[in-house]
C-alpha cells in the first residue's frame, strides 16, 4: 500500500506542531529528524519530546515511516573521529525503538560523505555496527548516498547486513552526478526501502514543484510502478524557501499541490 508523507524539515515550523500542518495537507506521515540545537543536543532523543509527537500524531493522524540522521551533514561518519556521529545514529535507533518507527535513514552527504575507498571502508564499519544495533528490534537502517552504483553495490556486499537497504532520491545523483535516475532505480530497485520525491531545475536543490524540473520525476515514478512499489514515498521539497516559495508565499498551498501531483503519477485518487 502507497503511502505519503512529508519530511519534518519540509514543513514551515518543527516540532510537534508541524504534524497538525502535515494532516491538513493532507500527508498521511512525516519522517521526523533527530532536531539538533546549537550544543547538538538531540531533542528527539528525550522521553518528553518522543510522548509530544506520538500524542499529537495520533490525535492528527499521522505516522512516522522514518527517523533521519540529518547531524551527519555536520558530524562526519567517515573521519577517524567520528564519536559524535556515530552517537548520533545510536540515539537515532534508540527513538525508533521506542517510538516503533521502521526505518532510520543514515545520510552520508556533506562532511559524511563518502570520496574514496577509505572513506566507503569507515561507511561500511559504521553501517554494519547500526544495523547489529537495530537488527534485535527489527529495525531497518537505511543508506542514502551519492555513490556510484557499481559502489552502492559494493557498499551492500562488503556490509552484509540483512537490515541494511537503500534511501533513493529522486533528484540527488542527477543533481550532484549527472545521472538519469530512472535508469539508477531502475539498478538499484531491490535494494530499496523509501523514496524522498523532490525536484529542481538550473542546479537548485528541492526548488521545483514535482514533475516540473530536470530531474526526470516522471520519469522515476515509472519505475516505482514498474516494480509493484508499495511503501512510502516522502517530499522533500523546499516549500518555504526560494526559488519555490516564489511560486505562493504560503507553503501549505505548494505542499497540497505536490502531493496531488504526486497522487496522479502514481494513478492514486
Amino acid at each position: 500500500m502507497i503511502k505519503f508523507g512529508i519530511c519534518h524539515f519540509s514543513l514551515p515550523v518543527e516540532g510537534p506542531y508541524a504534524l497538525k500542518i502535515a494532516s491538513e495537507a493532507g500527508f498521511d506521515g512525516v519522517q521526523l529528524d533527530m532536531i539538533s540545537n546549537y550544543k547538538n543536543q538531540l531533542a528527539l532523543s528525550k522521553d518528553i519530546v518522543q510522548k509530544a509527537f506520538l500524542f499529537l500524531g495520533e490525535k492528527y493522524n499521522i505516522e512516522f515511516p522514518s527517523i533521519a540522521v540529518r547531524e551527519l551533514d555536520r558530524f562526519s561518519m567517515v573521519s577517524e573521529d567520528n564519536s559524535i556521529a556515530v552517537d548520533a545514529i545510536n540515539k537515532a535507533i534508540e527513538a525508533a525503538v521506542k517510538m516503533k518507527i521502521p526505518i532510520v535513514l543514515v545520510p552520508s552527504f556533506e562532511n559524511s560523505d563518502i570520496k574514496s575507498d577509505t572513506d566507503l571502508k569507515q561507511a561500511v564499519k559504521v553501517l554494519k555496527n547500526a544495523c547489529d544495533k537495530a537488527l534485535e528490534s527489527g529495525i531497518i537502517i537505511a543508506a542514502e548516498n551519492l555513490l556510484s552504483p557499481m559502489k552502492i553495490e559494493e557498499l551492500f556486499k562488503q556490509t552484509n547486513r540483512p537490515n541494511l537497504k537503500l534511501y533513493f532520491d529522486t533528484q540527488n545523483h542527477y543533481l550532484h552526478k549527472g545521472y538519469k535516475m530512472a535508469d539508477l532505480l531502475e539498478r538499484l530497485m531491490q535494494y530499496v526501502c523509501e523514496v524522498h520525491v523532490k525536484d529542481g531545475k538550473n542546479g537548485n536543490l528541492s526548488g521545483a514543484l514535482l514533475g516540473e524540473g530536470d530531474a526526470g520525476f516522471y520519469e522515476s515514478i515509472e519505475v516505482l510502478k514498474k516494480h509493484n512499489y508499495s511503501g512510502w514515498i516522502i517530499s522533500e521539497n523546499y516549500y518555504d524557501l526560494e526559488p519555490l516559495s516564489l511560486q505562493n508565499d504560503n507553503p501549505v498551498e505548494l505542499m497540497k499541490e505536490d502531493l496531488k501531483i504526486l497522487k496522479k503519477a502514481m494513478g492514486i485518487s
